[in-house]
Protein backbone atom coordinates (compact mmCIF):
# COMPACT_ATOMS: atom_id res chain seq x y z
CA UNK A 1 0.00 0.00 0.00
CA UNK A 2 1.41 3.42 -0.94
CA UNK A 3 1.90 5.92 1.82
CA UNK A 4 -0.45 8.88 2.15
CA UNK A 5 0.81 12.44 2.07
CA UNK A 6 2.19 13.77 5.35
CA UNK A 7 4.04 16.71 6.83
CA UNK A 8 7.65 15.74 6.14
CA UNK A 9 9.35 19.05 6.88
CA UNK A 10 8.80 22.10 9.10
CA UNK A 11 10.68 25.36 9.41
CA UNK A 12 10.10 28.11 11.97
CA UNK A 13 11.70 31.56 12.20
CA UNK A 14 11.02 33.79 15.22
CA UNK A 15 12.66 37.22 15.16
CA UNK A 16 14.01 39.04 18.18
CA UNK A 17 12.43 42.31 19.34
CA UNK A 18 15.21 44.43 17.85
CA UNK A 19 15.32 42.73 14.44
CA UNK A 20 13.87 44.45 11.39
CA UNK A 21 10.91 42.34 10.21
CA UNK A 22 11.09 40.87 6.71
CA UNK A 23 8.10 38.67 5.89
CA UNK A 24 9.47 37.33 2.59
CA UNK A 25 13.02 36.81 3.81
CA UNK A 26 11.85 34.99 6.94
CA UNK A 27 9.55 32.80 4.89
CA UNK A 28 12.31 31.78 2.48
CA UNK A 29 14.49 30.86 5.47
CA UNK A 30 11.66 28.77 6.96
CA UNK A 31 11.11 27.02 3.60
CA UNK A 32 14.81 26.14 3.39
CA UNK A 33 14.67 24.62 6.89
CA UNK A 34 11.57 22.61 6.00
CA UNK A 35 13.09 21.35 2.74
CA UNK A 36 16.18 20.17 4.57
CA UNK A 37 14.05 18.18 7.01
CA UNK A 38 12.03 16.72 4.14
CA UNK A 39 15.22 15.71 2.34
CA UNK A 40 14.42 17.60 -0.86
CA UNK A 41 16.00 20.35 -2.92
CA UNK A 42 14.13 23.65 -3.22
CA UNK A 43 13.79 22.97 -6.94
CA UNK A 44 11.71 19.90 -6.10
CA UNK A 45 8.99 22.04 -4.51
CA UNK A 46 6.15 22.08 -7.04
CA UNK A 47 3.32 23.52 -4.95
CA UNK A 48 3.09 26.74 -2.94
CA UNK A 49 0.09 27.62 -0.74
CA UNK A 50 0.23 31.00 0.98
CA UNK A 51 -1.71 32.01 4.07
CA UNK A 52 -2.68 35.56 3.19
CA UNK A 53 -2.39 37.81 6.23
CA UNK A 54 -5.15 40.41 6.33
CA UNK A 55 -3.92 41.93 9.58
CA UNK A 56 -0.61 43.31 8.35
CA UNK A 57 -0.87 45.71 5.43
CA UNK A 58 2.70 46.94 4.99
CA UNK A 59 4.80 43.76 4.89
CA UNK A 60 2.98 40.61 3.95
CA UNK A 61 3.39 37.65 1.64
CA UNK A 62 2.12 37.78 -1.93
CA UNK A 63 2.25 35.45 -4.91
CA UNK A 64 5.56 37.12 -5.75
CA UNK A 65 7.08 34.68 -3.24
CA UNK A 66 6.97 32.10 -6.05
CA UNK A 67 9.50 34.20 -7.99
CA UNK A 68 11.69 34.97 -5.00
CA UNK A 69 12.13 31.32 -4.06
CA UNK A 70 14.47 28.99 -5.91
CA UNK A 71 11.60 26.68 -6.82
CA UNK A 72 11.09 24.68 -9.96
CA UNK A 73 7.96 24.90 -12.07
CA UNK A 74 4.98 25.10 -9.73
CA UNK A 75 2.00 22.88 -10.47
CA UNK A 76 -0.08 24.50 -7.74
CA UNK A 77 0.05 28.14 -6.60
CA UNK A 78 -2.50 30.16 -4.69
CA UNK A 79 -3.12 32.22 -1.58
CA UNK A 80 -6.04 31.92 0.82
CA UNK A 81 -7.52 33.96 3.65
CA UNK A 82 -9.89 32.24 6.05
CA UNK A 83 -8.95 34.17 9.19
CA UNK A 84 -7.31 32.17 11.99
CA UNK A 85 -8.34 28.86 10.46
CA UNK A 86 -6.39 29.37 7.22
CA UNK A 87 -3.24 27.36 7.96
CA UNK A 88 -5.24 24.29 8.98
CA UNK A 89 -7.36 24.55 5.85
CA UNK A 90 -4.26 24.86 3.65
CA UNK A 91 -2.54 21.86 5.25
CA UNK A 92 -5.60 19.73 4.56
CA UNK A 93 -5.71 21.00 0.97
CA UNK A 94 -1.99 20.31 0.51
CA UNK A 95 -2.55 16.73 1.70
CA UNK A 96 -5.38 16.27 -0.80
CA UNK A 97 -3.29 17.77 -3.62
CA UNK A 98 -0.39 15.38 -3.03
CA UNK A 99 -2.64 12.35 -2.57
CA UNK A 100 -4.38 13.20 -5.87
CA UNK A 101 -1.04 13.32 -7.69
CA UNK A 102 -1.43 16.98 -8.65
CA UNK A 103 1.92 17.84 -7.05
CA UNK A 104 4.67 16.00 -5.17
CA UNK A 105 6.09 18.50 -2.66
CA UNK A 106 3.72 21.25 -1.54
CA UNK A 107 4.87 23.93 0.90
CA UNK A 108 2.34 25.81 3.07
CA UNK A 109 3.57 29.12 4.48
CA UNK A 110 2.62 31.95 6.81
CA UNK A 111 4.51 35.08 7.85
CA UNK A 112 3.89 37.98 10.16
CA UNK A 113 5.73 41.27 10.53
CA UNK A 114 3.84 42.43 13.58
CA UNK A 115 6.56 44.22 15.50
CA UNK A 116 9.56 46.40 14.85
CA UNK A 117 12.21 48.01 17.08
CA UNK A 118 10.32 51.32 17.06
CA UNK A 119 6.73 50.15 17.60
CA UNK A 120 4.93 48.40 20.48
CA UNK A 121 3.90 44.81 19.88
CA UNK A 122 0.18 45.55 19.67
CA UNK A 123 0.37 48.58 17.41
CA UNK A 124 0.06 46.61 14.17
CA UNK A 125 -3.15 44.96 15.36
CA UNK A 126 -4.87 48.07 16.74
CA UNK A 127 -5.91 49.17 13.24
CA UNK A 128 -7.03 45.76 11.99
CA UNK A 129 -10.23 45.75 10.02
CA UNK A 130 -9.85 49.23 8.55
CA UNK A 131 -11.96 52.34 9.07
CA UNK A 132 -15.05 51.45 7.06
CA UNK A 133 -18.09 49.24 7.59
CA UNK A 134 -18.98 47.89 11.02
CA UNK A 135 -15.29 47.62 11.95
CA UNK A 136 -14.98 51.34 11.27
CA UNK A 137 -17.98 51.98 13.48
CA UNK A 138 -16.33 49.97 16.24
CA UNK A 139 -13.13 51.98 15.93
CA UNK A 140 -15.05 55.23 16.08
CA UNK A 141 -16.48 54.04 19.40
CA UNK A 142 -13.03 53.24 20.80
CA UNK A 143 -12.91 49.49 20.09
CA UNK A 144 -9.39 49.22 18.68
CA UNK A 145 -8.57 45.82 17.26
CA UNK A 146 -9.77 42.53 18.68
CA UNK A 147 -8.99 43.07 22.37
CA UNK A 148 -12.14 45.03 23.15
CA UNK A 149 -14.30 42.55 21.24
CA UNK A 150 -12.88 39.59 23.14
CA UNK A 151 -13.25 41.51 26.39
CA UNK A 152 -16.98 41.67 25.66
CA UNK A 153 -16.95 37.94 24.91
CA UNK A 154 -15.30 37.39 28.29
CA UNK A 155 -17.90 39.53 30.06
CA UNK A 156 -20.73 37.55 28.42
CA UNK A 157 -19.02 34.31 29.40
CA UNK A 158 -18.60 35.46 33.01
CA UNK A 159 -22.30 36.20 33.34
CA UNK A 160 -23.65 33.14 31.54
CA UNK A 161 -21.20 30.61 33.02
CA UNK A 162 -20.76 32.10 36.51
CA UNK A 163 -17.03 32.53 35.86
CA UNK A 164 -14.58 35.24 36.88
CA UNK A 165 -11.02 36.51 36.59
CA UNK A 166 -9.71 33.45 38.45
CA UNK A 167 -10.56 31.36 35.40
CA UNK A 168 -8.57 33.63 33.08
CA UNK A 169 -5.62 33.44 35.45
CA UNK A 170 -5.82 29.65 35.49
CA UNK A 171 -5.37 29.61 31.70
CA UNK A 172 -2.51 32.11 31.76
CA UNK A 173 -0.63 30.28 34.52
CA UNK A 174 -1.11 26.81 33.03
CA UNK A 175 0.17 27.88 29.64
CA UNK A 176 3.10 29.71 31.17
CA UNK A 177 4.08 26.46 32.87
CA UNK A 178 4.51 24.95 29.39
CA UNK A 179 6.30 28.00 27.96
CA UNK A 180 9.02 27.72 30.60
CA UNK A 181 10.28 24.63 28.75
CA UNK A 182 9.85 25.98 25.21
CA UNK A 183 13.01 27.59 23.77
CA UNK A 184 10.91 29.43 21.17
CA UNK A 185 8.60 31.02 23.76
CA UNK A 186 8.96 34.72 24.35
CA UNK A 187 7.88 34.67 28.00
CA UNK A 188 9.47 31.85 30.00
CA UNK A 189 9.33 32.98 33.64
CA UNK A 190 6.81 31.19 35.90
CA UNK A 191 3.64 33.24 36.39
CA UNK A 192 2.40 34.10 39.88
CA UNK A 193 -0.93 35.65 40.78
CA UNK A 194 0.89 38.74 41.99
CA UNK A 195 2.52 39.25 38.58
CA UNK A 196 -0.74 38.59 36.80
CA UNK A 197 -2.70 41.11 38.90
CA UNK A 198 0.04 43.69 38.38
CA UNK A 199 -0.29 43.51 34.58
CA UNK A 200 -2.13 46.54 33.19
CA UNK A 201 -5.69 46.23 31.99
CA UNK A 202 -6.08 46.52 28.22
CA UNK A 203 -9.88 46.12 28.05
CA UNK A 204 -11.59 44.83 31.18
CA UNK A 205 -11.44 42.06 32.16
CA UNK A 206 -8.47 41.32 29.88
CA UNK A 207 -5.03 42.27 31.13
CA UNK A 208 -1.85 42.38 29.08
CA UNK A 209 -1.03 38.84 30.21
CA UNK A 210 -4.40 37.65 28.87
CA UNK A 211 -3.40 38.68 25.35
CA UNK A 212 -1.29 36.86 22.77
CA UNK A 213 2.35 37.83 22.29
CA UNK A 214 2.75 39.10 18.70
CA UNK A 215 6.06 38.35 17.00
CA UNK A 216 7.61 38.79 13.59
CA UNK A 217 8.47 35.49 11.98
CA UNK A 218 7.41 32.76 9.57
CA UNK A 219 6.45 29.10 9.40
CA UNK A 220 6.65 26.61 6.56
CA UNK A 221 5.31 23.05 6.32
CA UNK A 222 6.21 20.70 3.46
CA UNK A 223 3.62 18.07 2.57
CA UNK A 224 4.80 15.11 0.51
CA UNK A 225 4.74 11.32 0.49
CA UNK A 226 7.21 10.02 3.10
CA UNK A 227 10.39 8.30 1.90
CA UNK A 228 13.79 7.23 3.23
CA UNK A 229 15.27 10.71 2.73
CA UNK A 230 13.04 12.26 5.41
CA UNK A 231 15.07 13.08 8.50
CA UNK A 232 12.12 12.96 10.94
CA UNK A 233 8.97 10.94 11.44
CA UNK A 234 6.11 12.07 9.18
CA UNK A 235 2.98 13.61 10.67
CA UNK A 236 -0.32 12.80 8.98
CA UNK A 237 -3.36 15.04 8.60
CA UNK A 238 -6.11 12.55 9.39
CA UNK A 239 -9.28 14.61 9.50
CA UNK A 240 -10.63 18.14 9.44
CA UNK A 241 -13.95 19.92 9.86
CA UNK A 242 -14.92 23.58 9.92
CA UNK A 243 -17.84 25.94 10.40
CA UNK A 244 -18.10 29.62 9.49
CA UNK A 245 -21.22 31.12 11.03
CA UNK A 246 -21.94 34.73 10.15
CA UNK A 247 -23.75 35.78 13.30
CA UNK A 248 -26.04 38.77 13.29
CA UNK A 249 -25.68 39.32 17.04
CA UNK A 250 -29.30 38.45 17.82
CA UNK A 251 -31.38 35.52 19.08
CA UNK A 252 -31.48 32.57 19.23
CA UNK A 253 -27.70 32.37 19.65
CA UNK A 254 -25.70 34.10 22.33
CA UNK A 255 -23.47 36.71 20.66
CA UNK A 256 -20.26 35.15 22.02
CA UNK A 257 -20.71 31.42 21.44
CA UNK A 258 -18.87 29.76 18.51
CA UNK A 259 -21.89 28.17 16.86
CA UNK A 260 -21.20 24.68 15.50
CA UNK A 261 -18.04 23.98 17.51
CA UNK A 262 -19.31 20.69 18.91
CA UNK A 263 -20.21 19.50 15.40
CA UNK A 264 -16.74 20.46 14.18
CA UNK A 265 -15.19 18.37 16.96
CA UNK A 266 -17.38 15.36 16.16
CA UNK A 267 -16.97 15.62 12.39
CA UNK A 268 -13.17 15.90 12.55
CA UNK A 269 -12.93 12.81 14.76
CA UNK A 270 -15.27 10.89 12.47
CA UNK A 271 -13.23 11.78 9.40
CA UNK A 272 -10.07 10.70 11.22
CA UNK A 273 -11.76 7.45 12.24
CA UNK A 274 -10.87 7.95 15.87
CA UNK A 275 -12.48 8.98 19.15
CA UNK A 276 -12.06 11.78 21.66
CA UNK A 277 -10.30 9.39 24.04
CA UNK A 278 -7.47 9.00 21.52
CA UNK A 279 -6.57 12.71 21.63
CA UNK A 280 -3.51 12.98 23.87
CA UNK A 281 -2.89 16.71 23.39
CA UNK A 282 -5.06 19.64 22.39
CA UNK A 283 -3.62 22.74 20.72
CA UNK A 284 -6.02 25.71 20.73
CA UNK A 285 -5.69 29.02 18.92
CA UNK A 286 -5.60 31.21 22.02
CA UNK A 287 -5.27 34.85 21.05
CA UNK A 288 -6.81 35.60 24.47
CA UNK A 289 -7.16 33.53 27.65
CA UNK A 290 -10.93 33.51 27.28
CA UNK A 291 -10.66 31.37 24.13
CA UNK A 292 -9.51 28.06 25.72
CA UNK A 293 -12.25 28.41 28.33
CA UNK A 294 -14.93 28.88 25.71
CA UNK A 295 -13.62 26.31 23.24
CA UNK A 296 -13.07 23.48 25.73
CA UNK A 297 -16.69 23.82 26.83
CA UNK A 298 -18.13 24.27 23.35
CA UNK A 299 -16.20 21.26 22.04
CA UNK A 300 -17.62 19.19 24.87
CA UNK A 301 -14.27 18.43 26.51
CA UNK A 302 -15.78 19.68 29.77
CA UNK A 303 -19.26 20.79 30.77
CA UNK A 304 -20.58 24.38 30.66
CA UNK A 305 -18.78 26.54 33.23
CA UNK A 306 -16.31 23.79 34.15
CA UNK A 307 -13.25 24.77 32.08
CA UNK A 308 -11.74 27.12 34.65
CA UNK A 309 -11.80 24.60 37.50
CA UNK A 310 -10.60 21.84 35.15
CA UNK A 311 -7.56 23.91 34.19
CA UNK A 312 -6.91 25.19 37.74
CA UNK A 313 -6.80 21.56 38.96
CA UNK A 314 -3.79 20.94 36.71
CA UNK A 315 -5.50 18.77 34.12
CA UNK A 316 -4.05 20.70 31.17
CA UNK A 317 -0.48 20.81 32.52
CA UNK A 318 2.34 18.35 32.09
CA UNK A 319 1.16 15.00 33.47
CA UNK A 320 -2.48 16.10 33.41
CA UNK A 321 -5.36 14.20 31.86
CA UNK A 322 -5.45 16.44 28.75
CA UNK A 323 -2.35 18.55 28.00
CA UNK A 324 -3.38 21.79 26.30
CA UNK A 325 -1.19 24.30 24.43
CA UNK A 326 1.98 22.48 25.37
CA UNK A 327 4.33 25.13 23.98
CA UNK A 328 2.75 27.98 25.94
CA UNK A 329 0.25 28.75 23.20
CA UNK A 330 0.00 32.22 21.75
CA UNK A 331 -0.32 33.76 25.21
CA UNK A 332 3.15 32.90 26.51
CA UNK A 333 4.74 31.28 23.46
CA UNK A 334 4.40 33.36 20.31
CA UNK A 335 1.59 34.57 18.08
CA UNK A 336 2.03 33.40 14.50
CA UNK A 337 -1.75 33.18 14.12
CA UNK A 338 -2.93 29.71 13.00
CA UNK A 339 0.63 28.42 12.58
CA UNK A 340 1.36 28.47 16.33
CA UNK A 341 -0.81 25.50 17.41
CA UNK A 342 0.23 23.53 14.30
CA UNK A 343 3.92 24.00 15.08
CA UNK A 344 3.43 22.61 18.57
CA UNK A 345 1.32 19.69 17.39
CA UNK A 346 4.02 18.64 14.91
CA UNK A 347 6.71 19.12 17.57
CA UNK A 348 4.89 16.83 20.01
CA UNK A 349 4.07 14.15 17.43
CA UNK A 350 7.72 14.04 16.36
CA UNK A 351 8.85 13.65 19.95
CA UNK A 352 10.85 16.91 19.85
CA UNK A 353 9.28 18.59 22.87
CA UNK A 354 12.28 18.16 25.18
CA UNK A 355 11.31 18.64 28.82
CA UNK A 356 7.73 19.41 27.82
CA UNK A 357 7.35 16.31 25.64
CA UNK A 358 4.20 14.26 26.19
CA UNK A 359 5.07 10.60 26.58
CA UNK A 360 4.05 8.51 23.57
CA UNK A 361 2.21 11.38 21.88
CA UNK A 362 0.42 9.93 18.85
CA UNK A 363 -2.70 12.02 18.16
CA UNK A 364 -3.15 15.78 18.35
CA UNK A 365 -6.16 17.96 17.74
CA UNK A 366 -5.58 21.52 16.60
CA UNK A 367 -8.54 23.86 17.15
CA UNK A 368 -8.35 27.18 15.33
CA UNK A 369 -10.74 30.11 15.47
CA UNK A 370 -11.18 33.23 13.40
CA UNK A 371 -12.77 36.62 13.69
CA UNK A 372 -14.77 36.91 16.90
CA UNK A 373 -15.25 33.13 17.13
CA UNK A 374 -17.38 33.09 13.98
CA UNK A 375 -14.99 30.61 12.34
CA UNK A 376 -13.99 27.30 13.95
CA UNK A 377 -11.74 24.56 12.57
CA UNK A 378 -10.64 21.25 14.08
CA UNK A 379 -7.73 19.32 12.57
CA UNK A 380 -6.74 15.83 13.73
CA UNK A 381 -3.05 14.96 13.24
CA UNK A 382 -1.25 11.75 14.04
CA UNK A 383 1.83 9.59 13.60
CA UNK A 384 -0.20 6.93 11.82
CA UNK A 385 -2.23 7.23 8.61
Amino acid sequence: MSLSAAITGMGVVICGPKEIPDATGNTLSAISMAAQEAGIDLREIDGLLINQNELIADDHLTLDLSRRGAFGTLKVLYELESKGTTMSVLLKQATEIVNAGEADNVVVVFADAAISPNAPSGAAFASMGGDTGYRGLERAGGMLGAVAAYALIAQHYFVERNADIDDLFAVAQAQRSWAVENPLAWIREPLTREKYDAAPLVAAPLRRLDCARPVSGAAAFIVSKPNSSNSLNPVYVRGMAQRHTMRRRHAPHSPWRPVGASEVFTDALKQARTTADAIDNLQIYDAFTIVPLVMMEELGVVGPGEAGSFIAAGNTRHGGSLPVNTGGGQISGFYLQGATPLIEAVTQLRGQGGNRQIADASTSMVVSVGGRLESVNALVMGVQQ
